[in-house]
């Protein structure tokens, strides 16, 4: 069967070289015959059919290529994407554990950044016997030059009790005279040290010279959600917001979590917007948005890869009309319909096989040259989603089989007479 495939194949193959454009001059076409003959070997354990399907996909390079490729981009993308929101979440994670040492954290139940919590929500905690200390956050916003950025407002003689942040240079308490506390990585950037001053313009007060008093380390400042830090002092001066965004307890010796978290749903139970949260929970909040993005990008991703696999079907549809008297022959020497199914549907696996080893290997490198970039400033790791890239690389090798079902169908539907006699 495999000499008569080839013998029958010389006048397709002169079409599908025409089709083909006659020559390979794209780095791709010239490696699509090797990759396909290379993923192609478990093929064989199919028999001839295994072995002529992945012939007929090394013969072609461009069309292989070509199709091979709209459904690699796509795979790219979905993978760039996992990699990298994964890494992200992770490091968050990281972070966040490794630096704040509450044991619970009260903050908006919808997630507001920039407050949501009435300055009484303090009051109510700080004042439980079950409670050891609170401490309060706010975030704003100021402008920098040209651009808008965010800001961490906190109470310097609470937070070292909740939190283990790592100074570089300065003291918490310094933020007591009105100064700001840098990341590490913005001081280095902006060729800043303790004692020099800082412009930052507010909307209420305008453009003030805010003297550096201490350099913070950046996974400290990645866990505070942002590069600045000021005292609520401060903020007070510069912002007319009363509202806090977080607040860390610290529960007293001896009082257990759940009692602790009971405590203070009770306190808070006038308070909706309110909602006590554990390390986990804060966590998810944070990630939260991740999260959506990721899936809102992920799905608009799978409807290319669907498009992309709906050109496998094109493109063997195309393959079995150009193979026609191929076909006929084969069949005339005693391959049954099944075997002819099998052929192309190990031809769509192979074509499906190509893009996945190709689309998935791009967008983990680029995923990981991405976080590792990241990682400069905010101690990025890469963590690879191998579960999730694992159902990835399932789902298209089998949608890349349902892909060839219909060609299948067609080419085994075939009149062997008319088959042979076709031109």
């Amino acid at each position: 069967a495999d000499e008569v495939a080839g013998q029958a194949d010389e006048p397709e193959q002169r079409h599908a070289a025409r089709f083909d454009g006659g020559r390979l001059d794209q780095p791709a076409d010239a490696l699509a015959p090797a990759a396909a003959r290379l993923l192609g070997r478990p093929l064989h354990g199919f028999g001839t059919p295994g072995r002529l399907a992945r012939e007929s996909a090394a013969r072609t390079p461009r069309r292989t290529a070509a199709t091979a490729l709209a459904l690699a981009l796509g795979l790219a993308l979905v993978s760039f994407t996992a990699v990298l929101a994964t890494s992200v979440k992770r490091s968050v994670q990281q972070t966040y554990t490794e630096t704040v040492s509450a044991d619970f954290v009260v903050e908006s139940a919808r997630n507001e950044m920039l407050g949501g919590l009435p300055a009484t929500v303090h009051h109510h905690v700080a004042g439980l016997p079950e409670v050891a200390v609170a401490s309060r956050l706010r975030y704003g916003h100021w402008k920098d030059g040209e651009t808008v950025s965010a800001l961490t407002a906190v109470e310097p003689a609470t937070l070292p009790r909740v939190t283990a942040l790592k100074l570089i240079a300065g003291s918490l308490d310094a933020l007591d005279t009105g100064g700001v506390i840098l990341a590490g990585h913005v001081a280095a950037e902006r060729g800043l040290a303790v004692g020099d001053r800082l412009p930052m313009t507010f909307s209420r007060t305008g453009t003030q010279d805010v003297p550096v008093v201490g350099l913070l380390r950046d996974r400290d400042a990645q866990a505070l959600q942002t590069d600045y830090i000021i005292s609520l002092d401060t903020y007070a001066k510069h912002y007319a917001e009363d509202v806090d965004a977080s607040v860390f307890v610290k529960l007293a010796g001896g009082v257990s979590l759940s009692t602790g978290r009971r405590a203070l749903a009770a306190a808070l139970a006038d308070m909706p917007t309110a909602e006590v949260r554990d390390q986990a929970a804060a966590v998810a909040g944070r990630t939260a948005t991740i999260d959506q993005v990721l899936g809102l990008v992920t799905a608009l991703l799978l409807l290319t890869v669907v498009i992309a696999l709906l050109g496998i079907t094109n493109t063997l549809a195309l393959s079995v009309s150009e193979r026609t008297r191929e076909i006929g022959l084969l069949r005339a020497v005693g391959m049954t319909r099944t075997q002819l199914r099998t052929m192309v549907r190990g031809e769509a696996a192979l074509l499906a096989a190509l893009a996945t080893v190709v689309g998935v290997g791009l967008g983990v490198a680029l995923g990981a040259g991405t976080v590792r970039q990241l990682g400069a400033a905010a101690e990025a790791a890469v963590v690879l989603p191998v579960a999730q890239l694992a159902l990835v690389v399932a789902v298209t090798l089998a949608a890349g089989l349902v892909a060839g079902l219909l060609p299948a169908r067609r080419a085994a539907r075939l009149d062997v007479l008319t088959a042979i006699t076709h031109p």
